[in-house]
């Protein structure tokens, strides 16, 4: 018996140096998407960088659930890393969502200056709660999608709108006057067949592969907020990744995930054209009204700051978009 026990640990240790380090990535991005291409070449990289040793094992579409879901199966070991929102990210350490804020920056240029001065803070946050960031992509903006036309403030406050299944963020969207439905990102097409909602914001990307403008064809053209990745992974995890081949698996990973956002624009215009084939209505917005929603990011700022996001980076990112509007 003891000499059966010492092969089969022998044995047992030899196929799990065999296999080496395998690194469990989740993402809520489906099957065919780009970003499954793009993960399926950073998983033939990370293969190719370390001989085999260290391999990315792929789960998408949420296959384990949202990014709340992911989240937690992170901390327990389900998952080790995974290519997460900013909206997931939150959940993880608050002020990553700062740019995410409705009208805080308004156009690319703009936010990668933002950026670039920020990602450090975002980077150390993440830290602090235990995970290793190995790059960011950016996806799009937002824009609103609804069942009625909305160009302004008011034309929203008719609808009920889907948010982010978030307490803090409910809370902030109701003090604002909205009538705000918190919902799982994995319910939202469904809420929007059965009436249950009426609106909700996505990048016009999303919208069209979820088939959103089915039941919301209209969308507002005045892009609300950027929407920006990242690709993360547990410390532990990380840690067993031979320490060798770590700079270059962050840095191939940093550049795949920098090449997404060319892409995915020629994409969105792509889509954008055929859901206005399919009945899609897009509502300019004048410059005054425009105003309106400016206003209404402004009276928000407050509460976000309180609920969500913390004072001092809140001022900082204010004062970094000023500097860049002033040259």
């Amino acid at each position: 018996m003891k000499k059966l026990f010492v092969f089969l640990f022998l044995f047992c240790s030899l196929i799990s140096s065999y296999a080496g380090t395998v690194i469990k990535l989740g993402t809520i991005a489906p099957a065919g998407s780009l970003w499954d291409i793009k993960l399926k070449e950073i998983a033939s990289e990370w293969k190719s960088i370390t001989n085999g040793e260290v391999q990315l094992k792929l789960y998408l579409g949420g296959t384990v659930g949202d990014e709340d879901n992911m989240i937690r199966a992170m901390k327990v070991g389900g998952l080790n890393a995974c290519a997460i929102t900013a909206q997931g990210m939150k959940e993880i350490a608050s002020d990553t969502f700062a740019l995410c804020l409705p009208y805080i920056v308004k156009d690319d240029d703009e936010l990668d200056y933002v950026f670039d001065k920020v990602k450090s803070d975002f980077e150390q946050a993440l830290d602090k709660q235990g995970f290793v960031t190995l790059g960011w992509a950016m996806t799009g903006w937002v824009n609103f999608f609804s069942r009625d036309p909305v160009v302004s403030p008011a034309d929203l406050k008719k609808e009920k709108i889907a948010i982010d299944n978030d307490s803090r963020i409910s809370k902030i969207w109701t003090e604002l006057g909205f009538r705000a439905i918190p919902l799982s990102f994995n319910d939202l097409v469904a809420s929007l067949y059965s009436g249950m909602i009426d609106a909700t914001y996505l990048t016009p990307l999303a919208a069209s592969s979820m088939g959103v403008a089915k039941t919301a064809p209209n969308m507002c053209a005045f892009k609300i907020a950027p929407v920006y990745c990242a690709f993360i992974v547990e410390k532990k995890a990380w840690n067993r990744v031979p320490v060798k081949y770590r700079d270059a698996l962050k840095q191939r990973t940093a550049e795949i995930a920098g090449e997404f956002y060319d892409i995915i624009k020629v994409d969105e215009a792509k889509a954008v054209e055929v859901m206005k084939k399919n009945g899609l209505q897009v509502h300019e917005v004048s410059d005054s009204v425009a105003q309106e929603w400016l206003k209404l990011s402004s009276d928000g700022s407050d509460a976000f700051s309180r609920e969500l996001i913390s004072r001092d980076l809140y001022d900082k990112i204010i004062a970094i978009v000023n500097e860049y509007r002033k040259k």
